[in-house]
């Protein structure tokens, strides 16, 4: 991806008609979460953030000359290329994607790209992960049953799952709203994973894997790389979906179905 500065402003807040921009520099208009509505002392004023931080001039000409000054945007040296082609050809979620992943790297996690999503590490231990879903994106914290949580948003995303906890959002502008508390959450995941700490988990019985099952990865290995190559839960989720067909023909078309989507690293619910 190109490196240039990273200009975002409100066309209703930002203090100014924010298209005289468009013909100068690339810049994202949007909510930027800051308004005189809400921040009586930014009245009069002319703000936005600039390559991330807020920034505010009194005049217009100012805050141009701010922008002339900019130097191209650099989230930190732990931007991992693979990413970069990942987010380049996301069609569904892109904007939110890159401002979560911004967050992620402010905190300095190493950036990987796993079970075909980006993925932040610390010390090569998981920690978050960023995924697309139908209806909302989630960052996904991998011990997130041990935050605190005094904000009551992480979400338990089946009953099955012990461990992992997701903060769900469905727009840019929510998860602007919400940038101090998943910092939060992400600065004490850091420390929990620091610490040492695991969580308890109950050990499971062993789900029987079905025949036609076990015939499809015979019969096409690349198949079987594929489905063993996604996280445990979502591997569970789809022999708990076969599994659920009382009849071998309906067995097979379960799983004819979801080729595709397993071939794509996807889950069941994905």
């Amino acid at each position: 991806m190109d490196k240039a500065p990273k200009i975002e402003v409100c066309s209703y807040c930002s203090g100014f008609d924010v298209n005289e921009l468009k013909n100068k520099v690339k810049v994202k208009i949007g909510c930027i979460g800051k308004c005189s509505k809400h921040n009586p002392d930014l009245n009069g004023k002319v703000y936005g953030f600039l390559n991330g931080v807020f920034t505010v001039c009194d005049t217009k000409e100012e805050f141009f000359e701010k922008i002339d000054k900019l130097e191209p945007f650099q989230l930190n040296g732990n931007e991992n290329p693979l990413v970069d082609a990942f987010l380049e050809h996301l069609e569904k979620w892109r904007d939110e994607h890159e401002k979560l992943r911004e967050l992620c790297l402010a905190c300095q996690l190493t950036e990987e790209l796993k079970w075909g999503q980006p993925c932040y590490m610390l010390n090569n231990k998981n920690l978050v992960i960023i995924g697309g879903f139908k209806n909302y994106i989630a960052l996904t914290f991998f011990k997130g049953a041990l935050l605190k949580d005094k904000d009551r948003l992480l979400i338990q995303q089946t009953e099955s799952v012990q461990a992992a906890r997701q903060l769900r959002f469905t727009s840019v502008e929510e998860i602007t709203e919400r940038e101090t508390i998943i910092k939060a959450y992400i600065e004490e995941s850091i420390e929990i994973e620091k610490a040492g700490l695991k969580v308890p988990v109950e050990k499971k019985a062993e789900i029987p894997i079905p025949h036609e099952l076990q015939i499809k990865f015979h019969d096409d290995p690349a198949f079987k790389n594929a489905f063993y190559a996604l996280t445990p839960g979502r591997q569970r989720g789809y022999i708990f979906y076969f599994n659920g067909a009382k009849k071998s023909e309906t067995r097979i078309s379960r799983i004819e179905k979801c080729i595709d989507k397993i071939l794509h690293g996807l889950g069941i619910d994905d």
